[in-house]
Order: structure tokens, then sequence, then C-alpha cells
């Protein structure tokens, strides 16, 4: 009688040890199908976050040492920057590296006014030192849709659109701020700002607004203090209100790198660009948005492939467990196959082959039950390593079955030798003594 057909025969006859064989092998199928989706999907994501966030590399006014003598003004002494500007010939030569893929300057507090036609939420000193009141901050800038806020999901557009760098006298303003003062997008403020020797009132239109400024404001002493009051303003608007009292150029520029592990090869890019030499300008890498994102899913896979060699022990270890006490249960029936001039290789070969039969079976019962299983085990696991900041998309997918299945083979090889071991080591004249 062949191996195959006594490995068939032994299953048909043992059914209760053959279905809880089964049960262990599913169960263990489940656990393994849900780590490789799980794993896979955590690397899946991490490209996407790599691919929506990127890297940035930072370019700032270096002011060590560039800053001119103080001041002396109606509110106090000021310091002047004397060092150099971001240029647009610096813009220009950036945005042709290779490896930047966009640019951006977002310079916080960059404006400040006080409002004309509309009040700012009040603050708890109720200063008002300008004709107008106090006056509130605003970020200057080319995109307000690539500012940290809105890229780290701080703040979300409600109402209207971004500013762009076609815009002019274009501004963002908070929800908060919009319902206090009965505005919407399309209205125009008016904002009175001022430096050591003149004074301006701008007429900005509102072509957004912003959520994600509630419950900030604290126990705020000034009216830019609070997140609601403080809005977006268009750089090319800016530079023209300053035109002849400031020289052109930005005061800061994010510089966006397609791909965050390329990063360091596009910073000595532009480090070395003509436009740069002897300016009094420094350049910083800022990966923290992509490394807060991405560190959680790297920290995922690995615990993923932790469980997943877990499983595997333990799987081993109650397969060979099972079929050590199975197989010392059957000495009798070794010993007939033995008498017959059966080897102790043609013996452990059908209980490699009654063990794969179940497997077969069981691998393939556990894929509709891991569909559930990975979809629970991802949800769970993002919700926790990375606290919603990114999508995992688990998925079974078809290639998953033959790493399954080869993982599977290797451990029933594992558990059989092992459990096996007390036959090949023992003689044959002592096992069919022990089974008289």
């Amino acid at each position: 009688m062949s191996v195959i057909k006594r490995a068939g025969l032994y299953c048909f006859r043992q059914r209760f040890k053959t279905v809880i064989l089964f049960l262990v092998l599913t169960l263990m199928a489940v656990f393994m199908l849900t780590g490789i989706a799980v794993r896979d999907a955590a690397k899946g994501a991490a490209a996407d976050v790599q691919t929506a966030i990127g890297g940035k590399i930072m370019l700032d006014l270096d002011t060590e040492g560039n800053m001119g003598s103080g001041q002396e003004t109606q509110w106090g002494t000021a310091y002047a920057y004397n060092g150099d500007l971001i240029t647009q010939e610096i813009v220009d030569a950036i945005g042709k590296v290779e490896g930047v893929v966009d640019y951006n300057t977002e310079e916080t507090g960059g404006y400040y006014g006080a409002g004309v036609n509309f009040k700012y939420l009040p603050a708890a000193l109720g200063l008002s030192y300008t004709k107008y009141g106090e006056a509130s901050a605003y970020t200057v800038t080319l995109s307000s849709e690539k500012c940290r806020a809105f890229q780290n999901g701080s703040y979300q557009l409600v109402k209207g659109r971004h500013i762009t760098p076609d815009d002019k006298y274009a501004c963002l303003i908070s929800k908060e701020l919009a319902d206090y003062n009965k505005l919407s997008v399309g209205d125009k403020i008016k904002l009175y700002s001022f430096t050591f020797d003149s004074e301006f009132i701008d007429e900005f239109e509102i072509v957004g607004i912003f959520d994600g400024t509630e419950g900030t404001s604290g126990n705020a002493l000034t009216v830019d203090e609070i997140p609601a009051n403080c809005g977006y303003v268009d750089a090319a608007s800016v530079q023209e209100i300053f035109k002849g009292i400031d020289e052109d150029g930005y005061q800061q520029l994010t510089i966006f790198v397609e791909d965050p592990v390329d990063i360091r090869n596009v910073y000595d890019r532009i480090s070395a660009l003509p436009e740069l030499k002897g300016k009094t300008l420094k350049l910083t890498m800022d990966t923290d948005e992509y490394d807060e994102v991405s560190a959680p899913l790297e920290s995922l896979q690995k615990m993923v492939n932790t469980i997943i060699v877990l499983i595997s022990v333990v799987s081993v270890v109650i397969l060979t467990l099972l079929l050590t006490i199975w197989i010392r249960g059957r000495k009798k029936e070794i010993g007939m196959l033995l008498s017959i001039g059966k080897s102790k290789v043609n013996i452990m070969l059908q209980v490699f082959t009654e063990t794969f039969i179940v497997t077969v079976i069981s691998f393939a019962a556990s894929i509709p039950f891991s569909f559930l299983a990975a979809e629970k085990a991802g949800t769970l696991l993002i919700l926790r390593a990375t606290k919603g900041t990114a999508n995992l998309n688990v998925k079974i997918d078809t290639s998953y079955l033959l790493p399954l299945y080869t993982i599977g083979i290797l451990l029933i090889t594992a558990a059989v030798i092992a459990s096996s071991w007390t036959i090949v080591r023992a003689k044959p004249k002592d096992i069919l003594t022990k089974m008289n």
C-alpha cells in the first residue's frame, strides 16, 4: 500500500485527531495571512505617506551676527536684519534643481494688521496701541495649502479656496473670526499696518475660511495670541505694500522634495548653487512631518514581522507536541509497518503526508476568515500605532498563498522531524519489543 493511501486512510479513521489538527492549522493560517496582509499594508501606507508628504528643506535668514543696531520707537527698541533676503533669482534657481517638486514661503507673523472694518476676538489685556485697536499676526505665503498647519491636518479649509501664487490682496481667516464678525467668502476686510515711519490701510478679499482653531485660545493676553485671530495673506500683496521700504524678497522658503530618502542629495545640490554663495542664508533639512507619520508605520512593520516569527515558532511547538503525543500512541502501527519491511523514512513520510493533507485543506479554509480578521486587525493596529494619521488598506491577496504554503510546509516538516525523532533513534527491535 502506498504512503499516500495509508495517510488518507489514517486521516479518515482518526476523524477526531484530524479535526483537531485542522482547527489548529486553520487558526495558524489565519494569523499568518493576517500578519502578512497587515505588514504589506503598512509598507504600502509608508510609501503613500512618502509620496504625499515628501521631504522638506528650509531656507531661512541667518540672523546670527547680521542684525543692525537697535532703533528706538514708540513701542520700544527694534532691530533690523541687514543681511540677504531670498530673492526671486534664488527661488528660480532652486526650482530647477533635480528632486525639487515645489516650494512655498510661510512667514509666520510676516504681516501685522489691526481690523478697520471688523473686530478681533478680544484678549485679556484689551490693548489699543493703534488708532484701530490691537493688531494681529498674519502668515505671509505663496500657497496656503502647503503651509504646515494645513499639511499636518491642524487646519482644514471649510469654505472657499486656498491662496495661490497668482493671488494678490487675498486672505484666509478662521471660521471663529468669520462667525464673530458675520463675514463670508468674497467679503473684503481692511487692515491697518505700519512701519517705523509709515502707515497703511490695506484691503484684502476673503478667498477662504478654515477651522481648527476652536478651543485653542487659552488665557491669551493679546489678540495675536489667539489662533482664531491669526490668518493668512498672499506674499505678492505684502511685497507691494512695503515696496520701497523693505527690499524685495522672502524671509523664508520651504522647498518640497519628492523623495525624503533622497533629501540629502537634493540638499547638497541646493547648497552648491552659485546663487547662494556668500549669502547670509542658512539651509536645513526638515523631515519631522514625514518622520512623525512614517516612524509608527515602520515600527508597525517590525512588530508584525516579529509576530509572524512568534506565530511560526508557537505553531511548530504546538504541532510537535500534538504529533509527538499521537505518534507515541501509534507504536503498534509503527511496529507492524517495520515488521513488514517499511523503513523509518517511509513511516516519517506517511506522518508528513497526513499532516500535509490536512494543511492544504486548512489553509484553503482559512482564506475567508482571514479577510475579516485582517480588516479588524488593520483598523486596530493603525489606530494604536499612528493615532489615525495614516490609512491602512489591509487586504488578502492571492499572492500571499505562495508564502503561506511555503511557510506551512517548512513548519510541518520541522514538526514532523521533531516529533518523529523517537522513531529515528529507536531500533526496530526495541519498537517491536515495546509493542509486545
